[in-house]
């Protein structure tokens, strides 16, 4: 069975949802779908990678005749999940085998998680085989490539080399989509740029389970980010606001109808 490269999310599945930024709201690239294919009936949704079920339960909004599919392959993300919702049927498998007969979902996504999968090639691959044709994959992820300046990684720089390894360059992504068979891939890039309070990133990152960079590093890598922090926050001259920037992209791409 095919487990995150990253983080052991059986173990942090119960609290996931108390961390900050968990909340979701339906998704753009769903609702675009939706709206090119308005003659198409009640629309079969996947969601590969779908943790603990925030998205599938926020794209009720935008489609609410729909039937659901969260797929992930963490038993202990998907045991919080069904706890949500009994209309949603949540599935366990691997991403690169996946457990559902060709031709069957309308729109399939995988949100903030490709970078887990140690098959992304086989993920892509299979995705392309369970779309019904005139079906859509959408992939979002963070671009640590357009993103050498977030603050993370000035900090942490342990955590870029670990995520120039996992996360795919966004051409590449769609490259991949493009040999699987998907067509019109499309990549957006969205630069989203901010001023960040260090006393309250600091307080951010002593929650470590907050996100993979942090449990990514070593615990030396930690600490002395960490430590650096405090001590640029302990002397009085330097600023308390730091300018910081991140790139999240999507790719998206259709399966042709012939």
């Amino acid at each position: 069975m095919q487990r995150s490269s990253r983080v052991d999310y059986d173990a942090i599945a119960p609290l996931y949802d108390s961390q900050p930024h968990r909340e979701k709201s339906s998704d753009p690239a769903l609702a675009a779908f939706l709206a090119e294919r308005s003659a198409l009936g009640t629309a079969l949704l996947l969601d590969i990678a779908c943790g603990t079920g925030n998205q599938l339960l926020a794209n009720r909004a935008i489609a609410s005749s729909a039937r659901m599919v969260g797929f992930d392959g963490s038993l202990g993300m998907l045991r919080q999940a069904r706890a949500k919702s009994a209309e949603i049927g949540w599935v366990h498998g691997d991403s690169s085998a996946l457990p559902f007969a060709s031709g069957t979902f309308d729109f399939a996504s995988c949100q903030y998680a490709l970078h887990h999968f140690r098959d992304k090639a086989g993920m892509v691959r299979e995705a392309f085989r369970v779309l019904r044709t005139g079906g859509r994959l959408a992939i979002f992820n963070m671009c640590p490539h357009d993103s050498l300046d977030w603050l993370y990684y000035d900090y942490f720089p342990e955590a870029l080399t670990r995520d120039l390894a996992d996360f795919w360059p966004p051409e590449a992504i769609a490259a991949e989509m493009t040999a699987a068979g998907f067509a019109d891939v499309l990549v957006d890039r969205d630069h989203r740029r901010y001023e960040r309070n260090l006393a309250t990133f600091l307080e951010g990152l002593r929650r470590r389970d907050r996100n993979s960079q942090l449990l990514t590093l070593s615990d030396t890598a930690y600490e002395a980010g960490l430590r650096r922090l405090e001590s640029e926050l302990a002397d009085p001259s330097a600023p308390r606001d730091r300018a910081d920037h991140r790139c999240v992209v999507t790719v998206r791409g259709d399966k042709p109808l012939h």
